[in-house]
């Protein structure tokens, strides 16, 4: 892939950096059991052994994909894939409803950076042209000359698709879903990043994992609101503060699924102290709950309608004099 850095219409642009990866995402519930499985499981696997916490696949596009294919852990040469757009945030039922796909919804998606170069030297890893969820219509290849020829400037297009031309733009949108695959499971040797969406989620995923994989997976987690990761079009928490007395919550206001939602604050300290609200909608997107005295320590959970937006545990600082 170091051909493709090179060229100046890379280098020039946002994704100068895409080539060293494939990337995988996935609702943040999933990413702690890969990471304690230390594996990514094809679909068919995971579904097998019970892996999928939260599915992100539309029904209607898993039924023409075949079934090979989704025995194949997937990656993409980029992220911001189309199949992302639909899926990522959390919508709300408004949002849903309108959906090309409503039943693709990947609520907190988690980012799994892998080293490209490693991926496509496994022995049986092969790349496609674009999108391999149909029936047929795709190619696989596997050599370093079919890797080089492969229509880059489709599979990295990242501008407005002009749907004058409908051929034409339902060619990109397939380009821009080309995949590596790689038969039923993908250690995590050759993971290098693992990026979060914001502090919030990222403090989330960290609290979800043992202590031994946290860990061991700290220095990997990253926090970013780099939009060449993410399309941050719908709703998601950017900042908590957790204090003895109340708990601040930020959202992101960008969002253009501002509800309504259920939203759900549960504070657990011996006993559990829940805060509900049946319609909270955006603006405004700063949120501060009150406790019902102070704690010196709790652990809490921020949920919208039925996803789990925000978990960690408090503990006051003693003063050192």
């Amino acid at each position: 892939m170091q051909h493709l850095a090179q060229e100046p219409w890379v280098k020039r642009s946002e994704c100068r950096w895409w080539p060293q990866f494939a990337f995988h995402y996935t609702d943040i519930r999933n990413a702690v059991d890969i990471l304690k499985d230390g594996r990514l499981l094809s679909r068919t696997q995971a579904e097998q052994q019970r892996k999928i916490r939260v599915s992100s696949g539309s029904a209607e596009v898993l039924a023409g994909t075949s079934l090979s294919v989704l025995d194949c852990v997937r990656l993409y040469f980029r992220p911001k894939t189309p199949t992302q757009y639909h899926a990522e945030g959390i919508h709300s039922r408004q949002t849903l409803e309108k959906s090309k796909f409503p039943d693709a919804h990947c609520p907190v998606p988690v980012f799994f950076l892998f080293d490209l170069p490693k991926v496509l030297a496994l022995p049986e890893s092969l790349f496609s042209d674009r999108t391999l969820a149909a029936h047929g219509g795709y190619q696989l290849f596997k050599s370093p000359q079919e890797l080089q020829n492969l229509p880059w400037k489709e599979i990295y297009h990242n501008q407005w698709i002009d749907w004058s031309n409908p051929e034409a733009a339902r060619d990109i949108v397939a380009r821009r879903n080309a995949e590596i695959i790689v038969p039923r499971e993908l250690d995590l040797t050759s993971l290098k990043y693992i990026y979060c969406r914001s502090e919030a989620e990222k403090e989330t995923l960290l609290f979800l994992l043992p202590t031994e994989l946290r860990s061991r997976y700290r220095n990997h987690i990253v926090a970013s609101n780099r939009s060449e990761l993410y399309f941050r079009r719908r709703t998601f928490l950017e900042r908590v503060l957790l204090g003895s007395s109340h708990v601040f919550l930020q959202f992101s206001p960008e969002t253009q699924a501002p509800g309504p939602f259920r939203l759900r604050v549960e504070i657990t300290a011996g006993q559990t102290f829940a805060k509900e609200m049946a319609d909270f909608s955006m603006p405004p997107y700063k949120y501060t709950v009150p406790l019902p005295r102070a704690l010196p320590e709790y652990r809490i959970s921020v949920m919208l309608d039925d996803h789990l937006v925000y978990a960690n545990s408090f503990a006051e600082t003693p003063l050192p004099f």
